[in-house]
């Protein structure tokens, strides 16, 4: 009777979230604890002011570390010119399009199998039966949700790509409004004369609605004050839960163990894959695997916790908005 009652106890548990929401709760605990470790370890205007500076700016430092007393090295991860930062990061989406036309293509040209049905099944089948490996509805509420996915990050982030008619990205208002101000980096003498000369415009007065034409950070440059909205919280996170909700068919064939009760696998799930589709979906669940942990290292040593925080709500925003 214990066992009995042990073993509803536990189906009850896995019923209690779905994967989706478990998958979308670890990304928020993860910044969430991340960013408690960062305010307890790390002061929260240096985690600010590194997530500014333009990431060449640093070369300049390292160059330049003869004329300080005390010479630092940035951890790996909390140096913004990592390898992953600049190839993988900063180009999230274009992965993301990258793995979704393959995935896509995939699923059309290397058919799958669909489980044996029973005697008493409606539509019968046979294990040799071949299928895609993901449902027509499925594929169509994809493309619907990369659609929308897309919108969402190209008018949230992308400042300069809209010109003056549509005017900038929802980020660059926020910061804009919030009252930061572009200020020449102290280690660029061409900079300072410029600002000397007004040639940094942000710092005067300035259209708060036009794109941002001057502080783009090329000679050192760099926004200060107001509410910088943690670009890298929200795109890790927009683009792991796109990715999850693009493979969750697959994943009862890809990972057997991890479905193995009925009331948690995924309808229609198949049973195998044809090898090209399960590559395609262990790279995308490694890409989903890399967002997380670069979510970590955003949480731990970039931008303050309410830039952080509110990056975070609107990557779940944009999970939301992308599946309706």
């Amino acid at each position: 009777m214990s066992t009995a009652t042990a073993t509803r106890a536990r189906a009850h548990a896995r019923q209690a979230y779905s994967p989706r929401q478990r998958v979308l709760l670890l990304f928020t605990l993860t910044a969430l604890a991340g960013t408690v470790y960062s305010v307890l370890n790390v002061s929260s205007a240096a985690t600010a002011f590194r997530s500014r500076l333009p990431a060449h700016t640093l070369t300049k430092i390292t160059e330049s570390e003869s004329a300080f007393p005390v010479q630092f090295s940035l951890p790996f991860f909390a140096d913004k010119r990592n390898p992953i930062n600049q190839l993988f990061v900063k180009r999230a989406w274009a992965w993301i399009t990258a793995l979704f036309l393959a995935f896509l293509a995939a699923v059309f040209l290397f058919p799958s199998h669909l489980p044996a049905q029973t005697a008493s099944s409606s539509t019968r089948t046979t294990p040799h039966t071949r299928v895609q490996a993901v449902s027509t509805a499925h594929i169509a509420a994809s493309i619907r949700r990369y659609l929308l996915a897309t919108l969402y990050w190209f008018y949230l982030t992308q400042a300069t790509w809209f010109g003056r008619s549509l005017g900038p990205s929802i980020t660059f208002r926020i910061l804009r409004s919030s009252g930061a101000v572009c200020v020449p980096s102290a280690l660029s003498s061409e900079a300072i004369a410029q600002a000397g000369q007004g040639g940094l415009h942000a710092d005067g007065p300035h259209d708060a609605a036009a794109p941002p034409l001057v502080c783009t950070g090329s000679k050192g440059e760099y926004w200060r004050g107001g509410h910088d909205v943690s670009g890298h919280a929200f795109m890790m996170i927009h683009c792991g839960m796109f990715l999850f909700e693009l493979v969750y068919p697959l994943l009862p064939a890809l990972f057997p163990s991890l479905f193995q009760y009925a009331s948690s696998r995924p309808p229609a799930a198949p049973k195998r894959l044809h090898p090209v589709v399960m590559v395609l979906g262990y790279v995308a669940v490694g890409m989903i695997a890399l967002c997380w942990w670069m979510l970590l290292m955003t949480s731990l040593f970039f931008h303050s916790s309410t830039e952080k925080l509110t990056g975070v709500a609107f990557g779940v925003l944009g999970w939301y908005i992308s599946g309706l």
